[in-house]
């Protein structure tokens, strides 16, 4: 069976960002799917070409560990109107070249993957085209995204355009596939089925974690680090991640020169929260910037304890599904989570994961995890068996199997 995956923003091990449907595919190729990923060649998270440096073809193909990738080459941006250029160059692109594959070798399933939905339309189109199943995932809620951070009016002509954009492609869809826990109920209320979504959260690659690749440049950016317990943030640097805090939690450790903090990852607010460590003479944190997929294990393996922050939000109603976390599950990191214990849900209750919005509380849980070395690795050891019975991608993929099973043979 073949499977094209329309995702713009998806991206090689090699390379830096969450390799959601490279994971996937390779589950799934194991299972004797041939599995074929179109993506942008300009990393959003980087914001670097990663293909296309020194020539200016349209695409290129190759296969990675058994995955097909076909880059689609497009301009790169810094600001919005650039990311506009960008979105338009990879749907029209992607859409011209699945056109001339189809006609080479049938797919029997397209899966149509926001962020933006023109690659999803794209794939939808190109589904109809080649008269097989077609899958609409829908990563995050767009524009619900915006219109919950207060970045646009659910009113505005964009968001309703959006709004039916969304609706329709959930009406196509032969399945909708949600990466929250509650957002079953976001389609719901779109006035679709419930049987035709299918919860497929992000998961974790746990090969990678336990055969562990030494990493010279990751050495060098625990220099000087020896002797610290080390706690790690890795990801993005934006206004959702909620960063601040972390700030202001590190500064009311500064009397435990021990306890230092590793921000690993880029973004647009990273020099604003440089700065306000500097200002109130926090010494106790790192900056480096971000590093690829496949170096993170050995990264976190480095690490004592791990860090989340969220941003309390409507949006976090319909649940939550962060790279990160699965990853600091499966490095047997413990869990330090700045957020209401009601918006994280079940998570709040699990050993070793500590979830609270009172800075007091939980500066006073890392300090006991940097006392109790065996705490760390019992809490640690158990949220590793945790991520590997629910959220590894050979589960995952089992349980999307079963709806391949049905759907393509029908």
């Amino acid at each position: 069976m073949n499977i094209w995956i329309f995702n713009h923003y998806a991206v090689a091990p090699s390379h830096v960002g969450g390799t959601r449907h490279f994971d996937l595919a390779k589950e799934l190729s194991k299972k004797g799917y041939k599995v074929s990923i179109f993506a942008s060649s300009f990393n959003h998270f980087s914001k670097r070409e990663m293909i296309f440096e020194f020539n200016n073809n349209p695409y290129y193909a190759e296969k990675i560990d058994g995955v097909n990738y076909v880059w689609i080459n497009t301009p790169p941006y810094e600001n919005a109107i650039g990311r506009i250029k960008n979105i338009l160059s990879y749907s029209s692109k992607v859409y011209r070249k699945a056109i001339k594959d189809y006609k080479i070798e049938k797919p029997d399933l397209i899966i149509g993957s926001s962020v933006h939905p023109l690659a999803a339309m794209a794939g939808y189109l190109i589904s109809k085209k080649a008269k097989c199943k077609f899958y609409f995932e829908e990563r995050d809620l767009w524009p619900q995204t915006f219109v919950d951070f207060e970045k646009l009016s659910p009113k505005h002509p964009v968001a309703q355009i959006l709004y039916k954009l969304e609706t329709f492609l959930y009406k196509k869809a032969d399945r909708i596939i949600v990466l929250f826990d509650k957002a079953t109920n976001y389609v719901q209320s779109k006035g679709i089925d419930s049987s035709k979504v299918i919860y497929l959260p992000n998961g974790v690659s746990l090969d990678r974690f336990e055969s562990l690749k030494k990493d010279k440049e990751i050495d060098v950016m625990f220099e000087g680090l020896d002797r610290k317990f080390l706690m790690i943030y890795t990801g993005s640097h934006g206004i959702a991640n909620h960063l601040s805090p972390l700030i202001d939690l590190m500064g009311m450790l500064k009397d435990n020169p021990q306890i230092h903090l590793l921000m690993i990852g880029n973004g647009d607010q990273k020099n604003s929260l440089i700065e306000k460590a500097k200002n109130e003479k926090i010494n106790n944190i790192t900056f480096k910037d971000s590093v690829s997929k496949e170096s993170i294990p050995f990264l976190l393996s480095k690490a004592d304890v791990s860090i989340i922050s969220m941003l309390e939000s409507p949006l976090y109603k319909w649940g939550f599904s962060m790279n990160k976390l699965y990853d600091y599950m499966a490095g047997g990191l413990p869990i330090i989570m700045i957020a209401n214990p009601k918006m994280v849900g079940e998570l709040s209750e699990q050993k070793g994961i500590q979830v609270s919005n009172d800075l007091s509380k939980l500066s006073e849980k890392i300090i006991e995890y940097s006392n109790s070395p065996t705490n760390v690795k019992d809490d640690g050891k158990f949220l590793t068996t945790y991520v590997k019975q629910r959220y590894s991608w050979e589960v995952l993929a089992s349980k999307l199997n079963e709806y391949l099973l049905k759907d393509i043979k029908k």
